[in-house]
């Protein structure tokens, strides 16, 4: 009996590429299992593996040693450059989402808002694609879907691809995200699994329940052998964020000579409340051992309640004779303030939204010939996002404000008097009716087909495939500009509009304030609308606001694997070539202003059409059974968001000479922005879960999307004119280097202590085009240097991991200044960023485990600033630390 561990079984003892479906079950539950793991292949597409044979049986993995053992299987055994993530166990993985669990991959670094990971980025770009199990998934008009609302607990594995073949989608520049997960045929008998727990949020003081089961059996009946996989999956998550923050430095001579100082200083109290929900099924049908037919399906929401308090501080709106200002030694910049009768801005901004999505995929493989296996697959995906975010400001006057800019890195607000916390004397200021609908939705078809000659010669295998997609996007909200309230209302006059914002965790000057209450804006609306603006009726939809994008995608690779000797060391590879043709039709409507300043709508549409070919090659030479060498190439491409596709153009008309004509639109003619990729690895597997790695990469780029603005006649008058455009090339390059091992040679107890440990050094951005302001500079949100150090332990009943992430310093934003146009700002520089997380499992039976986690265990404080953190600190935050107490059932 051949026995297999999830990847790619690709050893060229095993070159008829019948490939084994036999899949390791490395743990999932609930929501994602409703897609197809047809195969487990890596990096090979779902629906090109071929159909189960009986003579390989299941493993299932758990336990933190057998996950790492199927991670570096699945590093070894891969034609690509890949890095993964294996679950310890069903529904238990480190983290509570995707990407915060992506953080500790080599080459990973993610960013960090509203208490959770969310932006990932490979080698420090954004462009990536994800898919599940191989197929492609998104949210609404997003190009990819949002990885921070999958929960870990659902996962069997995370695949990195760094580079990529011709089988696999295009879409990711950066990189490919494959979320594996589960389906009945995975599992040999009967299976259940249930996680229930709760996590305790110490800025949030709150405490929530997370629940996710699954169910799974298969039977053999007369038809044939039958599977079916039913779950669910409940998560509560209640956060809260704190920042205190002060605005670019300018000119404040008033005050005194040559003084420059931030116009504002100020405090945020964010907190708000995730639900993700969801439910799936998967059925299979094995009618004989050359055929399996499935079904399947998932429907999550996630709702998202949020409430952003803002205390905008002006210690500079007062007589100058009521202001004292300290400079920082040997600078014209603002050290302290001291002031009186100060007048600030309460703002409240409160949002709602709900997103749903769903996707049903019907599909079947079948082994024509035993050396022709053919696969098709049709699936329907359908996303939907409704938001309202409304936003109320109110002012009042402080009695003092006392500042200090940069009081340990960070601002010090400390704002005085009854008018902070006393309703009656807060007034209403103005009113900001947001609200929207995204919707997106796809029809993809592909089949595919894999020959295997019977002679094993230099060519091994022919892959080829096809695939038709329709994509489907639309986007429309509210106008964006506030209503003034009519005058005199006070906070105190509304019935439970006031509110007091919650304490915070540090002293940053003032604890707390009165503000309007975000479930009396979300929950009275109409309400406040009569309040500030005398009618209860909604602000119109804005419909220059709206873009509705119709894409079709047509694509076909084929590929050919390859063996050969070079010398006494034997070749591996895979080359091909994908072919795309996309055709776009974009709706949208131009708004202009005529004489009377009333604006007028014009409906416009715009078509393009464009092809790419995407060559690859995939190189891996074998020089001992357990040190392999990596060569890889390959175009990839990202092409543009749907709102930067939008043909659209808003005209704001001068008016007199007070107004420049100024204009902001989309460009339809936008190209994907493109990717010449070279990889060279060196790997050494010394044991089943030790390794050592290190990969040198090159990226170079073409088509880089930057905004720029340009000169315009409309009507036969000049605007400058704000639109993305291609107009950059640049590189990216540096160095990966990971190890992994358990120490299985230490006596006794000591035995079960492991360490996993990678560092990636990074560097690369603009180096030619019309964009001076990123001209041989780093790309904006890229660290150099990124590593994670994770101790591990497993021993009898318990396990540990201790996990440690750290990225560098990155530029967030170029020539930050009120006035971007003369490119005369400062860099605004986000400093280093660590997180510690860690987990404790006790098995109490072979079926019961408990574990403690915890997340955020040293605090972090978030800090960015201008070019010296010392001197020009712009925002300090914090974010919850968690721990969480579950326990795993497993029948």
């Amino acid at each position: 009996m051949n026995t297999t561990i999830n990847g790619t079984a690709s050893s060229r003892a095993q070159h008829s590429l019948v490939l084994k479906s036999g899949v390791a079950v490395l743990a999932a539950a609930g929501l994602l299992s409703a897609f197809p793991v047809l195969a487990q292949e890596a990096p090979a597409a779902a629906t090109e593996t071929p159909v189960a044979d009986p003579n390989v049986s299941v493993i299932t993995v758990t336990g933190m040693r057998r996950a790492a053992e199927s991670a570096q299987k699945l590093k070894q055994d891969a034609d690509n450059v890949i890095d993964s993530i294996v679950a310890d166990d069903i529904g238990k993985f480190p983290d509570t989402n995707v990407a915060q669990t992506l953080a500790r991959v080599t080459g990973i670094q993610v960013r960090r808002d509203a208490g959770e990971a969310n932006t990932v980025l490979i080698r420090g770009l954004p462009g990536i694609a994800t898919l599940l199990n191989g197929r492609e998934m998104f949210t609404t008009t997003g190009r990819y879907i949002q990885l921070a609302d999958i929960p870990s607990t659902m996962l069997q594995r995370v695949d990195v691809y760094k580079s990529q073949s011709a089988d696999l989608m295009e879409g990711g520049v950066a990189g490919v995200i494959d979320v594996r997960t589960n389906r009945p045929f995975d599992f040999k008998e009967f299976t259940a699994s249930a996680q229930v727990g709760g996590k305790n949020k110490d800025k949030a003081n709150a405490t929530d329940p997370e629940l996710s089961g699954m169910i799974s059996n298969r039977w053999k009946t007369g038809a044939g052998e039958v599977g079916a996989l039913f779950g669910v999956s409940s998560v509560k998550d209640s956060y809260a964020e704190e920042r205190v923050f002060q605005t670019f430095p300018i000119d404040k001579s008033f005050a005194a000579p040559n003084l420059t100082g931030p116009d504002l200083v100020g405090l945020q109290n964010i907190h708000g409340e995730r639900k993700r929900q969801a439910a799936n099924y998967a059925f299979q049908w094995k009618p004989n051992a050359d055929l399996e037919v499935y079904a399947e399906g998932l429907y999550s929401t996630f709702k998202r309640t949020n409430e952003t308090d803002f205390f905008v501080g002006l210690p500079w709106a007062t007589s100058p004779d009521q202001i004292k200002v300290t400079k920082i030694p040997g600078t014209n910049q603002t050290e302290t303030i001291n002031s009186t009768n100060s007048f600030t801005i309460l703002s409240t901004q409160a949002l709602r939204s709900k997103t749903t999505s769903s996707q049903h995929a019907v599909g079947a493989k079948w082994r024509a010939t035993p050396g022709l296996r053919l696969s098709s697959e049709l699936a329907v995906t359908d996303s939907k996002y409704d938001w309202a975010n409304p936003i109320l400001d109110t002012s009042t006057t402080a009695d003092s404000a006392y500042i200090k800019t940069n009081a340990g890195k960070s601002p010090y607000a400390q704002y005085t008097g009854s008018g902070l916390s006393d309703p009656t004397k807060i007034v209403l200021s103005q009113f900001f009716d947001r609200y929207g609908y995204d919707t997106g939705k796809s029809t993809d078809w592909r089949a595919d087909g894999t020959w295997t000659p019977e002679s094993d010669g230099f060519f091994k295998d022919v892959s080829f495939g096809v695939r038709a997609n329709e994509r489907k996007a639309s986007s429309i909200k509210a106008n964006e500009s506030s209503v003034q309230s009519r005058p005199g209302i006070t906070m105190a006059s509304v019935p439970g509009l006031s509110c007091t914002t919650p304490g915070m965790s540090e002293n940053y000057g003032t604890a707390s304030w009165a503000t309007p209450c975000a479930g009396y804006l979300l929950n009275n609306t109409a309400s406040v609308r009569e309040l500030t603006t005398g009618s209860s009726a909604a602000k119109p939809i804005d419909p220059a606001s709206f873009f509705r994008n119709t894409e079709k995608n047509y694509a076909a690779y084929a590929k050919t694997r390859v063996g050969f000797d070079l010398g006494k060391y034997p070749v591996e590879g895979v080359i091909g070539v994908r072919v795309s043709k996309t055709d776009s039709t974009i709706d949208a409507n131009n708004a202009t202003t005529d004489i009377n300043n009333n604006t007028v709508y014009t409906p416009t549409t715009s078509k393009s059409s464009g092809t790419e070919v995407l060559p690859s090659a995939n190189f891996k030479l074998e020089i001992r059974k357990d040190l392999l060498a990596r060569f890889a190439y390959n175009k990839t491409l990202t092409r543009p968001d749907f709102a930067q596709l939008n043909p659209a153009t808003a005209y704001i008309k001068p008016n007199g000479t007070t107004n420049v004509a100024s204009a902001t639109g989309g460009n339809p003619g936008l190209k994907p922005f493109t990717a010449q990729n070279f990889d060279a690895t060196m790997e050494w597997y010394f044991a089943s879960t030790g390794s050592v790695s290190g990969t040198v990469f090159r990226h170079n780029f073409d088509g880089y999307i930057v905004n720029r603005v340009v000169s315009e006649n409309f009507e036969g008058v000049p605007y400058n004119v704000t639109r993305p455009t291609n107009s950059d090339k640049g590189h990216l390059q540096g160095v990966e280097l990971a190890y992994q091992q358990f120490y299985d040679g230490l006596p006794g107890w000591l035995s079960g202590f492991g360490l996993q440990a990678n560092v990636t050094y990074t560097e690369g951005g603009v180096t030619s085009g019309n964009t001076p302001l990123l001209l041989d500079k780093p790309f904006q949100g890229l660290s150099r240097l990124s590593y994670n150090i994770v101790g591990l332990y497993e021993k009898d009943a318990w396990s540990a991991r201790l996990a440690y992430n750290w990225r560098s310093k990155f530029v967030d934003l170029y020539a930050d200044t009120p006035d971007r146009a003369n490119l005369a700002g400062k860099d605004l520089i986000v400093a280093p960023s660590s997180s510690l997380d860690g987990s404790l499992s006790y098995k109490l039976t072979k079926q019961v485990t408990l574990n403690l986690t915890g997340t955020n265990l040293l605090n972090f404080k978030y800090r960015d600033y201008w070019d010296n953190e010392n001197d020009f600190p712009r925002d300090t935050r914090r974010y919850d630390r968690t721990v969480g107490l579950s326990m795993n059932l497993k029948y």
